[in-house]
C-alpha cells in the first residue's frame, strides 16, 4: 500500500500536527517547522518537543517531512539575501534535528542576477552548509521546481549536476513534484509520458534518489512553467496520469505528501480518497 498523506499546520503547537493528520487518515505528513513568511522562529518550547517526541513513538505516523518556508532562495546572488536565506535555512534543519524529523524539503531556488554556473555553485555551497548542520541526522530533498527565467531545478539534468558535485546520496535525495514536473515540460498524462519521464529521471539522477513524491496536479498546461496546484484528477495531469503514477512499481514504494487546494469541490481528505481509488 502507498504511504499517502499531505500538508498539515502546526498552528498553535508544533505536535498538534500528529492528530491533524490523524483526522485526514493519513499514513505520512509534511509540515513547516516555523512561520514561513517570515524570517523570525518563535522559540519552540521544551513541552512542545517532547510531545513532538513522543507522538513519534506512539502515533505511527511516520516519516515525517519538515519543508522549507517561502523566503529563502539558496541560490541568491544578493549578498544580504543570501545570508538571510542560510541563517533560515540553519534554523530549520537545526528545528529538525530536535524534532528527530528526518527530512527536509528545500527549493532549488533563483539565480537572477547571475549566470547558471554562479547559480549551481552558490546552491551547492548552501547544501554543504546544510549538510554540515544536519550532522547526518537530516536527510536534505532536492525539490525540482515548475521552471522559467533564472529557475535552478526545473530541470533533472540540473538537479544532477547538483548532485554530482555534493556526491552524498545519505545527506542528499529528491523530492519530486509533479505539478512543478509537468509545468517544467515532463509529460505525465499517460502510461507512455509517465515512462519517457521516468527514462529521463533515472538517467539525471536515478529514480533510486527520489525520497518524496509531492502528488499535485496542475493548473497549467504542459510546459507552462506555472506552480499553480489543482484538485488530483482535475487539472491537466488528470486522472489517467495519477493512475498511471500511482501504480507503477518504481513511484508506490515513495511516500506521497497532498500539496492540493482546499475549496467547496474538494478538502485534503477528499484527494486522498480519490488516490486511493486509483489503486489497482
Amino acid at each position: 500500500m502507498v504511504k499517502l498523506g499531505c500538508h498539515v499546520s502546526i498552528s498553535k503547537s508544533v505536535d498538534l500536527a500528529f492528530d491533524r493528520a490523524k483526522d485526514k487518515g493519513c499514513a505520512v505528513f509534511q509540515v513547516f517547522v516555523k512561520n514561513p513568511r517570515g524570517w523570525a522562529a518563535k522559540i519552540l518550547s521544551e513541552e512542545e518537543i517532547s510531545r513532538f517526541k513522543n507522538n513519534q513513538s506512539t502515533k505511527k505516523i511516520y516519516p515525517n517531512f519538515a519543508h522549507i518556508s517561502y523566503l529563502p532562495n539558496l541560490a541568491s546572488q544578493n549578498s544580504e539575501m543570501y545570508k538571510k536565506s542560510i541563517d533560515c535555512f540553519s534554523i530549520e534543519i537545526e528545528r529538525c534535528k530536535i524534532l528527530e524529523i528526518p527530512y527536509f524539503v528545500v527549493h532549488g531556488g533563483s539565480y537572477k542576477g547571475g549566470t547558471l554556473e554562479q547559480g549551481l555553485n552558490t546552491y551547492v555551497q548552501s547544501i554543504l552548509k546544510g549538510i554540515e548542520t544536519s550532522e547526518g541526522k537530516v536527510t536534505i530533498l532536492i525539490e525540482n521546481s515548475s521552471g522559467g527565467k533564472n529557475s535552478l531545478t526545473g530541470s533533472f539534468e540540473n538537479i544532477g549536476k547538483i548532485m554530482t558535485e555534493i556526491n552524498d546520496s545519505h545527506a542528499v535525495q529528491v523530492c519530486f513534484d509533479t505539478c512543478h514536473g509537468f509545468g517544467s515540460g515532463y509529460d505525465l498524462r499517460d502510461s507512455k509520458s509517465v515512462h519517457k519521464t521516468k527514462e529521463i529521471i533515472e538517467d539525471n539522477i536515478g529514480l533510486t534518489s527520489i525520497a518524496l513524491i509531492h502528488a499535485n496536479d496542475s493548473l497549467g498546461e504542459l510546459n507552462s512553467f506555472r506552480d499553480r496546484h489543482e484538485h488530483i484528477g482535475l487539472g491537466y495531469i488528470g486522472e489517467e496520469g495519477f493512475r498511471t503514477l500511482i501504480n507503477d512499481k518504481d513511484f508506490n514504494q515513495i511516500p506521497w505528501i497532498l500539496e492540493t487546494p482546499i475549496d467547496e469541490r474538494r478538502n485534503d481528505l477528499g484527494n486522498l480518497a480519490y488516490l486511493r481509488s486509483l489503486i489497482k
